[in-house]
């Protein structure tokens, strides 16, 4: 009885050693970002934002495929952009929205730490970023502080990481990750921003400046489930 009762108890440890192998699961973690922002008239600023993120996936032995999102907000000065035919200038706040697939890939027999192991991954991307000018000049009538912008965005990222590979689910693995993406803005919007429960926009046009930008980002999270 002995025997069969440590010869289950095998079966069963085997079967979680990994545990998320070959099924759905969840991450979440906080980021912080940093990055280079060219705009119009080769005005150009260093941001840094604050936010978190979300991988939502299934993973296989060692590939895993992910839908990937990230949020994070900030401020930003001395950028110039274009709307309505009008040059617009100024500083204030930035949100940034980002998502697509991630095809991550484990490295066989790369684990610098007992229980961790490195991830490489990559990606197209597609973003959202609102800019809301609290200090501007503007070379029309149209634009006020009552309005915001909106660059919807395209681009791909690169990441690399390190993750844990405990025996249940139910543990938690946490994750560091390092991501580089580039983005570059085809579309910019005007939109009302009286009214933050409802959103209107006022103008859509094709961008015929160099919105662009290099972002960096580490981020800490966890399994959630």
């Amino acid at each position: 009885m002995r025997v069969l009762f440590t010869i289950a108890t095998l079966i069963l440890l085997s079967s979680s050693a990994h545990a998320f192998r070959y099924k759905l699961s969840l991450r979440g973690g906080i980021s912080q970002s940093w990055g280079d922002i060219n705009a119009l008239e080769g005005t150009e600023d260093e941001m840094h934002g604050t936010g978190f993120n979300t991988h939502f996936g299934y993973k296989w032995k060692y590939f895993e495929i992910t839908l990937s999102s990230y949020i994070y907000w900030g401020s930003i000065e001395g950028l110039t952009f274009k709307a309505r035919n009008e040059t617009i200038n100024g500083e204030g706040t930035f949100r940034h929205v980002s998502f697509g697939p991630l095809l991550r890939y484990q490295l066989r027999g790369v684990q610098p730490v007992k229980d961790w192991f490195m991830f490489i991954g990559i990606g197209p991307v597609w973003s959202l970023q609102t800019v809301k000018l609290d200090k501007f000049s503007s070379t029309g009538p149209l634009y006020n502080k009552k309005q915001k912008l909106t660059f919807e965005s395209t681009g791909g990222s690169f990441v690399f990481g390190f993750e844990e590979d405990l025996a249940y689910k139910e543990m938690h693995p946490v994750f560091i990750e390092f991501m580089y993406s580039y983005k570059k803005s085809n579309k910019v919007s005007v939109v009302d921003a009286s009214d933050f429960t409802e959103t209107n926009v006022l103008a859509t046009q094709e961008t015929d400046q160099d919105l662009s930008g290099h972002f960096y980002m580490v981020s800490i999270g966890m399994l959630l489930f």
